[in-house]
């Protein structure tokens, strides 16, 4: 009987800063498993802790080969404070050795895409300035060291890979190859597509409608998902998934200063936790430019 396998690693987030790329870019080293769901989001909830919780959770990772490790991408990981507790959870369940792979993105540029996709759904007023009085999270989402500062009172800052969202798109094969370092494993770059991005988030917006009760039923997602292949899945993804209309215009300064200023000191603890010297973005760049 094989052991119960819980994941080496977890992918942190952030939501709309490119995840899904990061993952399937992982995925195409044989050394790395993980489970078919991206996003199984166990650890927000007490009862993953319990036997029977964990159970659940290991079953994700049962088809794992014994010289796999194994990783998830759950992106709720990074979402104070509509999802506390994750830390504590990761922490007393996964033991203080896991490691953590948190991808950031420009946060104001993670605040606006996290805007249209959401409001594609309805769900959101359309206007942000709106959307940002009636919606806190599009701005504590972009709280990166906030964020992970919870994650930093469980683990050790070793166990805490940053990835910047641009410097990763700039370089998807040398971000890979240094988080397989950190992994450890062996480096394999010969299966990554530099020329394809999946779940773009400014170009496709959330599933709704009758469809979104064909895919989230359990016989889809347990029997009939399994069986596609992921150039099928993708395929009816982008068949599926409503457009994101462009926004007419770029939000005015006073919309990017307003989440500027929320965000702004965010970021630069963010830069002491990584240790770097310069800004990691040019947030007040964002606001000349518009001007222009």
């Amino acid at each position: 009987m094989n052991t119960m396998r819980l994941p080496d690693f977890l992918i942190i987030g952030a939501m709309k800063s490119g995840t899904t790329t990061l993952y399937r870019d992982l995925m195409t080293n044989p050394a790395i498993f993980f489970p078919f769901d991206k996003e199984p989001a166990h650890l927000t909830k007490d009862g993953v802790l319990t036997p029977e919780g964990r159970l659940q959770y290991a079953e994700l990772f049962e088809k794992a080969r014994d010289d796999q490790i194994c990783g998830e991408a759950s992106t709720l990981s990074t979402q104070l404070p509509q999802y506390p507790g994750v830390p504590q959870r990761a922490r007393d369940l996964l033991g203080d050795r896991a490691k953590l792979i948190y991808l950031v993105r420009n946060p104001v540029e993670r605040t606006i895409s996290h805007h249209r996709h959401t409001a594609s759904r309805g769900i959101m007023p359309t206007v942000l300035d709106d959307a940002l009085d009636s919606n806190p999270e599009l701005l504590s989402y972009s709280q990166y060291a906030m964020q992970a500062t919870a994650w930093l009172k469980h683990f050790d800052r070793e166990q805490l890979s940053f990835v910047v969202f641009e410097e990763f798109i700039r370089d998807r094969k040398g971000t890979i190859d240094s988080l397989s370092r950190f992994l450890g494993v062996e480096s394999r770059l010969d299966q990554i597509d530099d020329d394809s991005a999946y779940n773009v988030g400014d170009q496709t917006g959330i599933l709704a409608g009758p469809w979104a009760g064909v895919v989230r039923n359990s016989l889809y997602r347990k029997i009939i998902r399994p069986l596609l292949s992921r150039r099928t899945r993708d395929m009816l993804r982008g068949t599926l998934l409503p457009k994101v209309s462009p926004s007419e215009s770029r939000p005015s300064c006073q919309v990017l200063q307003r989440i500027i200023d929320a965000v702004a000191e965010d970021a630069d603890q963010l830069r002491e936790l990584m240790g770097r010297d310069k800004p990691i973005w040019d947030l007040e760049e964002m606001v000349e430019a518009a001007d222009d």
